[in-house]
């Protein structure tokens, strides 16, 4: 285990790449800090979505729509590389829908950005779920998967208003339907190949973020999730225990 400040470093994120990020409890929060840092950093970055997320804040990225721009890429590389570029196809009601994974595949080969970072699931919200038959949604060109996993969801009853596709993790974890979410079945769900990292490509690098960790007894829950990873000789190349909220993102990084 070591300390580190900088989420890229935590994440150990090389110069160029495309991040496709999964699960629930924070993945919209994190990918914009990390899209922050990256561009403090010096690196040209873009966000978007093969599902569906809100527009982002002005601080946050400049918002290009692609549907009506046949020279989208061309936009891309006309946008200043002093802020985060978030693109989508259009505006759906309050959100915006994503890309296709072709054109994400697309975007990835035209070299237009060091480092995309793609919502690659969704989640209504909760801070913990499994993927249903069709998700998540993962660009074939992704290099790395990180996995978001919400802690305050331990200890809450396995049910669909605490856990997104609750039937399916009470399917893949083993846990009954309405017990309390537990260490255990967090990690049976980030080690079954229908789980936290369902869809990964091969070759690309596995990274867990087990996010709300910000208080002692979230932070004793997730030491124990990692245990229990052991256990099962799995675990990703990189595990991150962190609060994306909070100024001090970073608690502790492991192996």
């Amino acid at each position: 285990m070591s300390l580190v400040q900088c989420l890229a470093a935590a994440l150990d994120l090389p110069a160029q790449g495309l991040l496709s990020i999964v699960g629930a409890g924070g993945k919209t929060t994190l990918m914009y800090r990390l899209a922050a840092e990256l561009t403090t950093l010096g690196l040209r970055v873009a966000c978007t979505t093969t599902t569906k997320i809100f527009p982002p804040a002005d601080h946050q990225a400049s918002l290009v729509l692609t549907s009506a721009d046949t020279h989208w890429l061309d936009t891309c590389r006309a946008m200043p590389a002093t802020q985060c570029v978030c693109l989508g196809l259009k505006r759906i009601h309050d959100k915006i829908s994503g890309l296709s994974c072709a054109t994400v595949n697309e975007l990835a080969r035209a070299n237009v950005f060091d480092w995309i970072l793609v919502e690659a699931d969704g989640a209504r919200g909760l801070a913990l779920k499994a993927p249903a038959e069709h998700e998540p949604v993962i660009p074939g060109a992704s290099t790395h998967v990180l996995a978001v996993l919400g802690l305050t969801a331990l200890g809450q009853p396995l049910e669909e208003g605490q856990v997104c596709r609750s039937g399916h993790y009470a399917r893949l974890t083993g846990l009954a339907p309405g017990a309390a979410v537990s260490p255990e079945s967090v990690a049976r769900l980030c080690a079954h190949p229908d789980g936290a990292f369902k869809n990964t490509p091969p070759g690309a690098q596995r990274l867990l973020w087990l996010n709300q960790a910000d208080v002692p007894q979230t932070l004793v829950l997730g030491r124990e999730i990692l245990h229990q990873l052991r256990t099962r000789a799995f675990f990703p190349y990189r595990v991150c225990l962190g609060a994306a909220q909070q100024d001090h993102c970073v608690r502790e990084v492991w192996p």
